[in-house]
């Protein structure tokens, strides 16, 4: 059981409106998915459930509906239109033939290390105004960001 622990409210409140101000600041700032979309016709999800694959490896359809928090019968789709492009494949679980798990392919592989490139060129391109301690400041939040998000 886990426990529960007293978090002032001001410092929650305080996080909801950093959370507001952050993601447009992302998005407008940071990572025009836009332009990533334009330019690779991949949409964040696919590029999401793609990045998902490599870092984790295979992964059922309910996993990645789990952890993307997209329902399942929205997820078949997406998986769908990965599948039919080529970048992921479909195999059956060995110990129950009723799952299915979705397997990145060396296509699927490369369109994301072009998606990644692009990406950083991006942040590249919108960070040569601030400083290198400063560059290394948003890396380490981002981390934490993701480490801390990834724990919920």
């Amino acid at each position: 059981m886990t426990k529960k622990r007293s978090v002032d409210p001001v410092m929650i409140d305080s996080v909801a409106q950093n959370m507001l101000h952050v993601l447009p600041l992302i998005k407008k700032r940071l990572l025009h998915m836009d332009m990533v979309q334009k330019e690779h016709g991949t949409s964040l999800s696919h590029v999401q459930v793609l990045a998902m694959l490599q870092d984790v490896g295979t992964m059922s359809v309910s996993e990645i509906s789990r952890r993307l928090g997209i329902a399942k019968p929205n997820i078949t789709p997406l998986v769908d239109r990965l599948y039919a492009a080529g970048y992921v494949d479909r195999q059956h679980d060995e110990n129950d033939r009723r799952v299915v798990n979705i397997v990145l392919l060396p296509a699927g592989a490369e369109k994301l290390a072009a998606i990644r490139s692009t990406i950083s060129n991006q942040i590249q391109s919108q960070l040569e105004n601030i400083s290198v301690s400063e560059f290394k400041e948003l890396n380490d939040a981002l981390s934490s960001v993701v480490r801390i998000l990834s724990s919920l």
